[in-house]
């Protein structure tokens, strides 16, 4: 180095300090630990320290991802209601073959609500407790959700003679839907016995067949 020539200063960038940022990632453990919680142990085992075990988190971070753990049980339940939509979707698929009539396929889909509170007992009373107890409507995409639900069912009442009208069919879609949830709610209790299901199934054949027909199907 000739003696002219002086060293350069070094920059050097300080350490982020904290943590690495909390991502997606950590965002669906929360959700997939507080799921296992759920079903093993309802909406009481919903608690911070629980889902932090189960997830590996802190219980700050939890609390950082979801303000609180209404937040987390709002994203559990937005996931069950997905995951019953995809179940919806795929028994429709199946049952479009051709010459279906409108009955069979408004049935599969019956079948499909019956099958997914069968399978998912826990998050479905979950659900159902869960958002009776919140105030207002609920995050946008449950709404989203629920409308891709009614959808499904307006895309087979279309075939209805007598329900050419949008408005007519909407009403008569969000009809039927509530029929199918309540005798759903009330026939299927979480204990219910082979001869309750089927007591079930047979009450809404009785209400799809009486639409359908009343329809001109």
């Amino acid at each position: 180095m000739s003696k002219n020539q002086t060293l350069q200063p070094v920059t050097v960038s300080p350490r982020p300090r904290g943590r690495p940022g909390l991502g997606a990632d950590a965002r669906e453990k929360v959700i997939a630990a507080a799921s296992e919680i759920l079903i093993e142990r309802g909406l009481d085992g919903m608690k911070a320290r629980a889902i932090a075990e189960r997830s590996g988190l802190g219980v700050g971070s939890i609390y950082k991802l979801f303000d609180d753990i209404d937040g987390v049980t709002r994203a559990v339940n937005l996931r069950t209601y997905e995951d019953f939509a995809i179940l919806h979707r795929e028994a429709l698929d199946a049952a479009s073959l051709p010459g279906a009539s409108v009955q069979m396929r408004l049935m599969a889909l019956a079948r499909a609500y019956v099958d997914f509170v069968l399978g998912n007992s826990r998050r479905w009373s979950a659900l159902l407790t869960f958002n009776a107890n919140q105030v207002g409507p609920g995050p946008e995409a449950y709404a989203k959700t629920r409308q891709t639900l009614f959808d499904m069912v307006d895309s087979v009442m279309i075939d209805l003679p007598r329900l050419g009208d949008a408005t007519q069919r909407t009403r008569a879609t969000h009809a039927l839907w509530a029929s199918v949830h309540g005798m759903v709610v009330l026939g299927l209790t979480g204990q219910e016995t082979d001869a309750q299901v089927a007591e079930t199934i047979r009450q809404i054949e009785t209400i799809v067949g009486a639409v359908v027909r009343d329809a001109g199907g």
